[in-house]
């Protein structure tokens, strides 16, 4: 969860991580604990259940720099590897505050007891009150949600990256070097087979990040001819429209799948 010194609105930062937290409660195995690492606790009705776990850190809110939040979301990842570890979890999932996950998560887990872990090959991407999702791989290279790991798999060491503190190496790394990571440890992932998390797309109040907005690279700044532009987006749109899946009672209850983010609120 990020930290409320940099949200323009704290309430819809709130109301994400509600989603997020109905969606993980939603499981069909009640064996795990869902595990909220932040700088200011959420004044929310999920914070109260017995599986959720509150866990505050103690340095200071990150620059509104990408570096900084990044270096924060790491640090945060660790904190809750080292919740997990200290109270002998036998598998990690890390999850970002404004996603979704299938309420099949901890009972295929449960059932595969002997497996290193998952990378979520397969997901979806959704924006509140629309009424499909959109279909995308690698999910993994896409999402923060998007990997379970055997927790006696996880590494630990000094990052410079992250001010010299101890972090864990999966998180530091980042997603896209997991799996030659964890392969190198003699220790591979399997993809999990269905898709495992909607990413939610959301307009992000946390933070005025210079460069918000995206970076182009190269001399790429120059404007195309317009008809360039049309046959790219025409092209673009060809290839987004076999991927796009409406939101069926299945799915909507699989991934706990609101019409609206104020829906049922509490």
């Amino acid at each position: 969860m990020r930290a409320r010194a940099l949200s323009r609105d704290w309430d819809h930062h709130c109301r994400l991580l509600q989603r997020t937290l109905d969606s993980i409660l939603a499981q069909t195995n009640p064996e795990f604990n869902a595990v909220v690492v932040c700088h200011d606790i959420p004044d929310i009705p999920q914070a109260k259940n017995a599986v959720v776990h509150m866990v505050t850190v103690d340095y200071p809110p990150p620059q509104r720099n990408n570096d900084d939040m990044c270096r924060d979301k790491v640090l945060k990842i660790s904190r809750g590897v080292e919740w997990a570890i200290a109270r002998a979890s036998d598998y990690v999932m890390f999850v970002d505050a404004d996603d979704l996950v299938s309420r099949r998560l901890s009972e295929f887990v449960a059932a595969h007891p002997e497996s290193n872990g998952w990378y979520f090959h397969t997901g979806y991407s959704h924006r509140y009150g629309e009424r499909w999702v959109r279909k995308h791989m690698p999910h993994h290279l896409i999402c923060g949600t998007g990997v379970i790991v055997r927790t006696n798999l996880l590494r630990f060491a000094n990052s410079d990256f992250c001010r010299g503190e101890n972090a864990n190496t999966l998180a530091a790394a980042g997603m896209e070097n997991y799996l030659g990571l964890l392969a190198a440890q003699g220790a591979p992932i399997q993809p999990l087979p269905f898709p495992g998390a909607v990413y939610v797309l959301h307009a992000d109040s946390t933070s005025e990040v210079p460069g918000g907005s995206g970076y182009r690279l190269g001399g790429a700044g120059t404007p195309r001819p317009l008809l360039r532009r049309v046959l790219s987006w025409g092209k673009q749109t060809a290839k987004k429209l076999p991927k796009i899946v409406p939101i069926t009672r299945t799915i909507r209850a699989e991934f706990t799948i609101p019409k609206t983010i104020n829906e049922s609120l509490g």
